[in-house]
């Protein structure tokens, strides 16, 4: 089968009279992926499949890219011919779906597409894979290679962002089998430690203020091993310490845990210093945590707004922590507010949440809801999540049944 979809043309005038890419998908998680991953594009996301698309092009071909959905598609290959006959030649067509079998990625390449990409999407993906193809953009999430930087600032004080950070490593970890470096950089006060029943290593503050004094050493006596693959490394430096924290240190530090580390998630101390940029700078996604509170409304949006200016906007995540909470700001409030939903919700889960940093445990250990809540994160960050049963799988049990 033989079919030139979407060969991109070397040359085209279409950008400038044709400038639109209409995506069909069938789930938020994909939308919200591309709506992250192709900000800035002429965007129009609506609900369906490969077959609304179809009916689109119908009475609708002035559009630069197509995207669409071939999941639960019996036989997408007869769906994608019918396409092909509506799609003008010079449209950049792309396919999401289930299947993550290479044979299928290559047939469909095949066609002409410009792009397969399996579910469940991520805005990395889509920065990474699909924005390159539909938009020759390949500066879009220019970061150097290293260990995958994730951090959590909270918009208040005590909004959740320790515990959040915490849990977020361990599932992380656990998810991917992966190694990761839970990094606290409230070097006085922090709780990490306390809330993990650990002690903290020392040495974090003499790397951070004086990086030619951490040398190959300083992760043994800094890190303090959580489990066999979640490292904690913290500082609880007195009160009244004058800290004098330098970009070359933070910078130093980092990089060294990203040599060592497939992730590391930092718990931010926020309003952040000039000196603590680089992590900002560095981090591939950026959570901008609050609660349901007037005060939490207003430090996310100027907290969101400096995400925005040292590291631009494409990696910057709202996350409500305690939803529905009995006293806080109702869900419609909140959106009116921030002026969008909350890119990520984890709900109140009650005082188990208390119990657990009492007990300095982990809350993954103690209140099981939470696993589920920080899936979409996990997800989004590593890409890993449910993967649902591909196409040829089924048709092949079909066929042996």
């Amino acid at each position: 089968m033989n079919i030139a979809i979407a060969a991109p043309p070397e040359e085209s005038t279409s950008i400038v009279t044709r400038n639109r890419i209409v995506c069909f998908v069938n789930d938020e998680i994909s939308a919200a992926a591309l709506r992250k991953g192709l900000e800035g594009a002429n965007l129009s996301i609506r609900r369906g499949t490969i077959r609304n698309a179809i009916r689109m092009l119908e009475s609708d071909t002035d559009l630069f890219a197509l995207v669409t959905d071939i999941s639960g598609i019996d036989d997408p290959f007869t769906e994608l011919e019918r396409l092909a006959g509506l799609c003008p030649p010079d449209v950049r067509v792309a396919v999401i779906g289930e299947n993550r079998e290479i044979t299928f990625y290559r047939e469909l390449l095949e066609l002409g597409l410009a792009e397969y990409l399996p579910r469940p999407l991520t805005r990395d993906l889509v920065l990474d894979q699909l924005r390159p193809k539909l938009l020759g953009d390949t500066a879009a999430n220019q970061i150097d290679r290293g260990g995958h930087v994730v951090s959590i600032c909270g918009a208040q004080g005590g909004a959740g962002a320790t515990s959040i950070a915490i849990n977020l490593a361990l599932q992380l970890a656990e998810t991917t089998k992966a190694k990761v470096a839970l990094l606290d950089l409230h070097l006085q006060g922090g709780e990490a430690a306390v809330m993990l029943g650990v002690r903290p290593g020392p040495g974090l503050r003499i790397a951070l203020e004086n990086p030619m004094r951490a040398d190959t050493l300083f992760l043994e006596r800094a890190a303090i091993e959580v489990n066999e693959r979640v490292c904690l490394v913290s500082a609880d430096e007195d009160l009244d310490a004058q800290l004098e924290i330098t970009e070359a240190g933070v910078r130093h530090v980092l990089g060294l845990l990203r040599q060592r580390f497939n992730y590391i998630v930092v718990d931010v101390p926020v309003p952040f210093p000039p000196s603590i940029y680089p992590v900002i700078t560095l981090s591939r996604h950026v959570m901008v945590l609050l609660e349901a509170e007037v005060t939490g409304l207003r430090n996310a949006h100027a907290l969101r707004t400096a995400v925005i200016n040292i590291a631009g906007k494409d990696r910057v995540f709202t996350l409500l922590n305690r939803a529905g909470r009995p006293g806080g700001l109702p869900r419609a409030a909140v959106v009116k507010a921030m002026g969008a939903e909350p890119d990520i919700v984890v709900p109140d889960l009650g005082k188990g949440m208390t119990e657990a940093v009492n007990l300095g445990i982990p809350a993954l250990k103690h209140v099981r809801k939470l696993r589920r809540h920080l899936a979409p994160i996990v997800r989004e960050i590593s890409g890993v999540g449910a993967e649902r049963k591909s196409w040829w799988r089924r048709v092949l049990t079909a066929h042996l049944g």
